[in-house]
């Protein structure tokens, strides 16, 4: 009949039914018939597989209806210090992150959620790691999620705004990082090499030579080279520039290239000691070549071999 109309709410849907613009009632799945002579009624159809309601306006309207529509739909809160992994049927979907919302329909799917105070329990477990490196949502992860892996002959530093917590062993870490600033940095305990490369330096007798040196280090004391240190390595190249001043600097030409290894003992005595006192040691130094001024006509003198 042409007052009559029908209307046909698959399983997977959810009718809201509007009589002159008012929400009057929600339709499940079904077939339904009404009368409407004047054209007084809509329906707005919505797809619930995807399970989560996220327009504004459906929200706002929800509201304002509870009584009509509590029975159809779920609403999850977060605090400040929570965040929440919701799973549907089993699978995880999503980080709720401090202080936020989320709204689902109520249907045969289980919802679950999982609530972790992040002040509480700043750590984030190795299963809860591998679920959330793999989620969809990365905006959100990248700003509240830290994540490193520490591997064999590293140290991983622990800061919470900005003071150290924690020495991390090898392994996979993950780390809140809502309400508070989280960072790890990773110290490499392995020797390491650093080259002081070109440096121009005047000789006792006034001739300038480019000296480029080679210095083989370890951290040993990652706590002191990072806390006590703004920039461990760049400390460590400006000792050995200095140093490798003084070396040449007091001598005349003709001595330094006659003992040129004493310029490594000279350098090498007086770094090590230094940077010993934060948690470095000094395990080689080493001219690799100097350059003579061009009005001397000498070739490059090399110590590489």
């Amino acid at each position: 009949m042409i007052f009559r109309k029908r209307i046909v709410i698959a399983d997977n849907e959810r009718g809201l039914l509007f009589r002159d613009r008012q929400l009057t009632e929600i339709l499940t799945a079904g077939v339904y018939q009404f009368w409407d002579f004047e054209n007084r009624i809509k329906v707005r159809v919505f797809d619930v597989t995807a399970t989560e309601i996220t327009q504004k306006d459906i929200k706002a309207l929800f509201r304002n209806k509870n009584s009509l529509a509590e029975e159809h739909y779920t609403v999850i809160n977060t605090d400040e210090n929570e965040v929440a992994l919701i799973y549907v049927d089993g699978q995880f979907v999503d980080l709720m992150k401090p202080q936020s919302e989320k709204w689902f329909w109520n249907t045969a799917a289980k919802v679950e959620v999982r609530r972790i105070n992040v002040t509480e329990q700043i750590e984030v477990s190795n299963k809860d790691i591998n679920v959330l490196a793999k989620a969809a949502k990365a905006s959100v992860l990248s700003k509240g999620l830290v994540i490193k892996e520490v591997v064999n002959q590293q140290v991983g530093l622990l800061f919470i705004d900005g003071k150290l917590e924690r020495v991390l062993k090898a392994g996979k870490y993950g780390f809140w990082n809502f309400n508070q600033t989280v960072t790890v940095e990773i110290v490499e305990t392995r020797a390491q090499q650093l080259e002081v490369a070109g440096q121009e330096i005047l000789t006792k007798d006034k001739v300038s030579l480019r000296v480029n040196l080679s210095a083989t280090f370890k951290v040993e004391d990652a706590v002191k080279a990072v806390t006590e240190l703004a920039n461990y390595k760049e400390f460590l190249y400006n000792e050995l520039q200095l140093s490798l001043r003084k070396a040449i600097g007091t001598k005349v030409l003709d001595v330094l290239l006659a003992d040129k290894e004493a310029i490594d003992t000279f350098v090498k005595a007086i770094v090590a000691k230094k940077v010993a006192e934060f948690g470095l040691r000094l395990i080689e130094v080493g001219v690799k070549d100097i350059i003579l001024p061009k009005y001397i006509k000498q070739p490059i003198i090399s110590l590489a071999a």
